[in-house]
């Protein structure tokens, strides 16, 4: 078989600078050389309070993300998570597969439940986990491209399907972690300490793909600095670091042949060839995208397509588990 891969983007808020570097541009590569499944996780949506009707149009815009940074619907399969009901079932019987422990090692229940708020948390939030491992379950995939942040997910998939295979014999794949060596942690401009956020509530903080090249410049002009006016990376200079990233990344050139070339410039020229590098990487991106934002329909119909074949492979997978943990042969067509 192909080697597989597979991820998920939350529609929770406008797809940004750091999604496409750390997330978006390393999933077009990958799916150059694997057999690539890239979904919208609604359904994890639903652990936190949520607006429905911003959900469905959060959840289309981050299709016209995925497509307008180079995911091609031809060969990769773009979906809903709520369009393939297989995932949730798997969840189910993996939620009994799970345990208490383990889930509640899990950092962001420990975070939420900080200061004995444990009992007001919903179940979801505690258990989306197993949901997660299910997604990537559910496709038999190799592999895992996400960030560094998301290891104690991946170690708990793994857990999960070694676990079912001992228990009931060999059904799942034991996926990897695929995390980048450069660009899987883009922090934000205004807090190097602080991840670049589709959640956050400081505007100045986030670079959106759908931003004016205006505003782009303005965000970058804007962005905190480190002390000194060496243009450097290093332990010390967290923010310098996080900027010649994004320039890295974008322009192709090493952090220091960047220090290089900005040697004696000062902070200002800097940023100011910042803004223009990444304006114009984000310039096809943020064409397509309000082109395709322009035809929800066919955004439609590209997701539904894409939850066919998902559905497919999942069948696949799910009649194997029945008939392993004792809930026999499916009932027909599901």
């Amino acid at each position: 078989m192909e080697k597989r891969v597979f991820s998920g983007i939350q529609p929770t808020g406008s797809p940004h600078l750091g999604n496409y570097l750390g997330a978006f541009r390393n999933w077009v590569a990958l799916q150059e050389d694997y057999d690539a499944f890239y979904c919208i996780v609604d359904l994890h949506t639903l652990t936190l309070p949520w607006d429905p009707a911003a959900l469905e149009r959060r959840s289309i815009e981050g299709a016209a993300a995925l497509f307008a940074a180079g995911i091609d619907p031809a060969g990769t399969v773009v979906f809903r998570q709520s369009h393939v009901a297989q995932h949730a079932e798997l969840a189910w019987i993996l939620t009994c597969v799970a345990r208490m422990g383990e889930l509640r090692r899990m950092i962001q229940f420990k975070e939420k439940s900080r200061g004995g708020d444990a009992e007001s948390i919903g179940a979801g939030l505690f258990a989306y986990p197993v949901l997660q491992a299910a997604d990537v379950l559910l496709y038999q995939a190799h592999g895992v491209p996400v960030g560094e942040d998301q290891r104690q997910h991946i170690e708990l998939m793994r857990d999960l399907a070694i676990r079912f295979n001992s228990q009931f014999g060999d059904t799942f794949v034991v996926p990897e972690a695929y995390i980048p060596k450069e660009g899987a942690r883009i922090m934000a401009l205004d807090d190097p300490a602080d991840k670049m956020s589709k959640s956050s509530k400081r505007p100045n903080s986030v670079v959106n793909l759908t931003d004016e090249p205006e505003l782009v410049a303005k965000k970058i002009k804007s962005a905190v600095t480190d002390s000194g006016r060496d243009v450097i990376a290093g332990g010390d200079k967290p923010a310098l670091t996080n900027l010649l990233m994004i320039f890295s990344l974008f322009d192709g050139s090493t952090v220091p042949e960047l220090e290089e070339r900005f040697a004696g410039s000062g902070y200002g020229d800097f940023k100011t060839a910042l803004a223009e590098t990444v304006i114009e990487g984000l310039r096809p991106i943020r064409e397509r995208y309000l082109e395709l934002m322009g035809d929800p329909a066919e955004l439609n119909r590209l997701l539904a397509e894409g939850a066919a074949k998902a559905a497919a492979v999942a069948e696949g997978t799910i009649a194997s588990v029945w008939e392993r943990v004792g809930l026999g042969p499916r009932p027909g067509p599901q």
